[in-house]
């Protein structure tokens, strides 16, 4: 398990069991904002407060790659199962879209016009379901890089979404307190 954010700029490395500290990771200069682990757990990825979004090697400590540069503040992103892939939301509100092997882009999505509030996989990898601050919920297909479902739902700017374990609905909950689920489109 990981933990960061303190003023000490570290993300600390416990083991679950015993909870004993395995090792502490430097960080830049401020909050640790976000942070989790790759599909596979090779990886760390921390969203700081420079706005950067850095991936860090979960074993040794040494940061992989700083993906966004300064793109600014990183909310969310997601990863596929399997972790080959990795998913965030670019600052002009596109969804771009890592390959984690050698932390390069591999597709740049049209995402969301006012931003995109969550993203996720479905479990396969192949699709990512994303909601934007205008309300909206879209399905992609990565590796067609386009957008294959779009629904104008108006759920709001706080809006989640998932994909069920078959990977055949999304799940939205939305600022307004509803929860929906629609199935794939046929």
């Amino acid at each position: 398990m990981a933990a960061g954010g303190s003023a000490d700029n570290l993300v600390k490395v416990f083991e679950i069991g015993s909870g004993r500290e395995l090792r502490s990771i430097q960080v830049p200069a401020g909050a640790v904002f976000t942070l989790g682990y790759t599909g596979l757990g090779r990886h760390m990825i921390a969203s700081h407060a420079d706005g950067t979004l850095r991936a860090w090697d979960a074993e040794t400590g040494q940061e992989a790659k700083n993906i966004t540069g300064s793109a600014g503040f990183v909310h969310t992103y997601a990863f596929s199962r399997d972790g080959k892939a990795f998913a965030y939301p670019g600052a002009d509100g596109s969804i771009q879209v890592i390959e984690t092997a050698a932390w390069r882009e591999y597709v740049a999505l049209e995402g969301h016009p006012g931003g995109t509030s969550y993203l996720t996989f479905d479990p396969t990898g192949r699709f990512i379901a994303s909601t934007g601050r205008d309300g909206s919920v879209k399905v992609w297909d990565v590796a067609a890089r386009k957008m294959v479902n779009a629904l104008a739902l108006g759920v709001g700017d706080g809006s989640r979404i998932a994909f069920t374990l078959d990977g055949q609905s999304i799940v939205v909950t939305g600022s307004d307190g509803n929860l929906r689920v629609f199935g794939r489109k046929k």
